[in-house]
């Protein structure tokens, strides 16, 4: 299959498949066409965030750039982790080799699964940031990330389980579908100190 401009895909149409319709447009420039921006440091101080919450104009969604994702991606290194990034580089290849068909980009599901496989790689990135924030234990960051692949997997399925999917997308689906690292001591000292041990700190309101 020919490679197509991926900035072409969307056109899903109805109000449940806005939101995701609207994150498919920032697909393109966050995988392939980064910007550099300075970091912007934790914000505790009071403000007025009402404008997070209005609803603006979506015209131009796609010319959006973000910093490369891949940079906090680089900076740890724990098993499922590795796994991951294995994953989105499958991903970014199936979105270079395999784009979705005209007849696909139509399929409101096909891309609706494409967008579940895009927004766990964001998911990602968002978690590894405040993991620093938060100097969130490495193991625990390991545990989140075992679900994480879990996820990508299932997505993956799903896209090479549709009637419409190509031989190469089967192909590089079936490369994205793969088992987490299962380390019983990380999970029990997760359940241990990070679970358990919230036993009894909340109670319900009378």
């Amino acid at each position: 299959m020919a490679t197509r401009d991926i900035r072409a895909l969307p056109k899903l149409e109805g109000t449940a498949h806005v939101n995701m319709a609207l994150i498919i447009k920032f697909m393109a420039n966050y995988f392939f066409n980064a910007g550099k921006y300075p970091e912007i440091p934790r914000r505790n101080d009071v403000g007025n965030d009402a404008f997070l919450f209005r609803q603006g104009p979506t015209k131009g969604l796609g010319k959006i750039q973000f910093n490369d994702y891949s940079a906090v991606y680089k900076s740890y290194d724990f098993a499922n982790l590795t796994i991951f990034r294995e994953q989105i580089a499958t991903f970014k290849e199936f979105l270079t080799t395999a784009t979705p068909s005209k007849e696909q980009s139509g399929d409101i599901d096909f891309l609706l699964i494409v967008g579940e496989l895009f927004t766990c790689v964001v998911y990602g990135q968002l978690i590894l940031e405040n993991a620093k924030i938060y100097n969130v234990d490495k193991d625990l960051l390991d545990q989140i990330f075992d679900f994480m692949v879990r996820d990508f997997s299932r997505y993956a399925l799903q896209l090479y389980s549709k009637p419409s999917s190509t031989t190469k997308q089967m192909e590089l689906c079936m490369k994205m579908i793969r088992k987490p690292n299962v380390d019983q001591r990380r999970y029990e000292r997760v359940w241990s100190e990070f679970v358990y041990a919230l036993k009894d700190a909340y109670e319900m309101n009378p």
